[in-house]
Formats: C-alpha cells, sequence, structure tokens
C-alpha cells in the first residue's frame, strides 16, 4: 500500500468512528427509554389505584398507590393519585373498623329445648371491658323463639342483676340523652334481665354504633357500653 492509499484508510475509518453514536447519545438514549419504562408503569399502577377505588376495594387501591410512590414518585400519575390519597386512607380504616365491629357479634341457630318445632335465633355482643377487670362479663342478646317471640335481654356470665319488679334502666344511644327502659328479671335465669321494649333497641341497632346502658348488679352499680355498629340483621333474620 502507498502513502496515498494509507492516508485514505485512515480518513474512512476516521469518518465512520465519527458517523457512530457516542457514548454520551447512548446515555441519553438509555435514559430516555427508562423514563418511558417508568412512566407506563407508573400510569398502569393508577390505573389499577382508580379501578380499585370504583369497586369499593379502597385497601387494594392503597396498595397500588404505595407500591406507586414507591417506584415513581415525581411521575405525573403519582401526583394524581395523591390527589384522592387521604380519602383513599379513610375509607380503609372505615373498612377495617366495620371489621372489627362485625367481629363482635356472635349468631347462633339452634333446636328448640324439648324438641318442639323451629329453632331459636340470636345474635349476641360483650359489653366493652371496664378498668375493674373483677367485674363479671355481660352480653346483650337478640333472640326469636318461636314460643315466646322476639326479645333483647342482658345476661352475665356470673352473679345476678339488681331489678325488683317494675325495674327501670337508663340507655343511651350514641351521644343521645337516656331513656328510661322499663325490665324484667328471669324467673328461669336471675343471671338474665329482659328489656321489655325489644322492638325499639332493634330498630335502632343499624342506625347507631353504641348502646350505653346502667344497671346495678350484686348491688354495685355498672355502665355497660356494647359496640353495635357491626349488627347483620340478615344475620340474625336469616331464618326468621
Amino acid at each position: 500500500m502507498n502513502m496515498s492509499s494509507w492516508a485514505i484508510s485512515i480518513l474512512c475509518a476516521l469518518l465512520l468512528a465519527g458517523c457512530g453514536p457516542s457514548g454520551n447519545d447512548e446515555a441519553v438514549t438509555r435514559a430516555a427509554a427508562d423514563r418511558q419504562a417508568r412512566e407506563a408503569g407508573a400510569n398502569e399502577l393508577a390505573r389499577n389505584y382508580d379501578q380499585a377505588r370504583a369497586a369499593g376495594q379502597y385497601e387494594l387501591a392503597q396498595a397500588y398507590a404505595n407500591q406507586l410512590l414507591h417506584d415513581a414518585p415525581g411521575t405525573v400519575a403519582a401526583r394524581e393519585v395523591q390527589a384522592t390519597l387521604a380519602d383513599t386512607g379513610v375509607r380503609v380504616d372505615e373498612a377495617r373498623d366495620k371489621r372489627r365491629l362485625e367481629k363482635l357479634w356472635f349468631y347462633n341457630v339452634e333446636p328448640m329445648e324439648g324438641g318442639g318445632d323451629g329453632v331459636v335465633q340470636s345474635a349476641a355482643t360483650y359489653a366493652t371491658r371496664d378498668a375493674n377487670k373483677d367485674n363479671a362479663p355481660v352480653r346483650l342478646v337478640l333472640r326469636r323463639h318461636p314460643k315466646w317471640g322476639r326479645s333483647v335481654y342482658l345476661v352475665l356470665d356470673r352473679g345476678e342483676f339488681d331489678c325488683a319488679k317494675g325495674c327501670k334502666v337508663a340507655i343511651k344511644f350514641d351521644d343521645s340523652a337516656a331513656q328510661m327502659f322499663s325490665a324484667t328479671k328471669s324467673d328461669l335465669n336471675k343471671q338474665a334481665m329482659f328489656i321489655d321494649d325489644e322492638q325499639t333497641i332493634r330498630d335502632k341497632l343499624e342506625s347507631i354504633r353504641v348502646i350505653t346502658i346502667d344497671v346495678s348488679i350484686g348491688g354495685k352499680p355498672r355502665t355497660l357500653s356494647f359496640e353495635v355498629g357491626g349488627f347483620d340483621r340478615v344475620q340474625l333474620e336469616r331464618h326468621m
């Protein structure tokens, strides 16, 4: 190869090198592709978030939002999700509290004593534990009996209610003023005391959160608080 051919080869090699992408150009291209993929992933999470909220699945929506804010916090999708994220958190807390309240109720169906026709259906919830650990637990029970009809009563795990003939108890529904209700101690079970106006109690259950009842047990006054917000009438009356 003469000097002229050698020079031409070197020049062509330099020109070809100049025509290819530089290291900086490649980095810019990769960064743009990464941004595009990040935005696409963020948009998909935002769509999933919106769909979950629309379906009332707020805990799932919150999970999508948390993933989005972790993976792509500066994206347009993240900013849009943050606009409703506080409301989603409130709905999540409400759903969890609803489940907690529902678990406070126990539903039961059992055959009539003595083998009679029909079944006895009941729903019961315990009073919130008070500071005195020695106090006996108390249940609020709603019952439907084929023979005796509907009733609402309190029942002690141990001890006896103080309720002479014609006694009354003070009952509050949420924060409303206390109302006096006639009560009757059971002749068959001294640990049980019936609230005579069963229908008022039953009708209130689906619109209140707490029933507070002032009673006397073994000569000592007690204030019983029942969280009833999770009451499910369908479960109680399923076989009625």
